[in-house]
């Protein structure tokens, strides 16, 4: 592989090749790959709001980036072809026994499909992610629940006014009170969140 020369501001000229991470950067990268679709109403209701569920495949270290570890894998691993996404860890460790440390606790931990070493304690099982991120599943986790709020509030105006509308009345005004209940609960928490302002004191000259 060629190496390329770059000079930044500030630093000195490097001659390591393109592929390789900065000197002294040990990193531990996953390897996840996607389960069979889910079947069932249920379950694929339950993946939508939580996400398309997903198995750890791989972990490993290395001092490359991972686009040309991936290369490698692609090259020497049979189940290469089932990755679906790579997650490379944000913490850096500065040798190589740390990082193998790190490594061999978070095998035995998460039970990863095709490592071998440290790996004895798996008998099998796999381990599913959220493939979402979670500010994604974060919020439709909160519409879900305010839509069962909105559903329960709507059941509670309809029963306990049930001797006062009729007909078409009855689920009309309870969705308006319902909504209104909701907002105003809503709009409640809203302001209990905001920052309170501090009053200005004048000081008398």
């Amino acid at each position: 592989m060629t190496t390329s020369q770059i000079r930044r501001p500030g630093q000195r000229v490097t001659s390591r090749p393109a592929s390789w991470a900065p000197p002294d950067q040990w990193r531990l990268y996953r390897a996840w790959g996607d389960l069979p679709r889910e079947s069932g109403l249920w379950s694929r209701a339950v993946c939508w709001l939580l996400g398309g569920w997903q198995q750890l495949l791989y972990i490993g270290v290395t001092r490359r980036t991972a686009v040309a570890r991936w290369a490698e894998h692609l090259d020497g691993k049979t189940w290469a072809g089932d990755v679906a996404c790579w997650e490379r860890d944000p913490r850096v460790w500065a040798t190589e026994a740390d990082v193998l440390a790190v490594e061999r606790a978070a095998i035995i931990a998460e039970r990863p499909v095709h490592n071998v070493a440290h790996n004895g304690n798996n008998p099998g099982a796999v381990r599913v992610r959220r493939h979402l991120p979670r500010h994604v599943v974060r919020a439709r986790l909160r519409w879900t629940a305010r839509a069962c709020l909105w559903l329960a509030l709507f059941a509670g105006c309809w029963l306990a006014a049930a001797d006062v509308w009729h007909g078409w009345d009855a689920p009309r005004n309870s969705a308006v009170a319902a909504t209104v209940l909701g907002g105003l609960m809503w709009w409640g928490k809203a302001q209990s969140r905001r920052p309170k302002k501090r009053r200005r004191v004048r000081r008398r000259r």
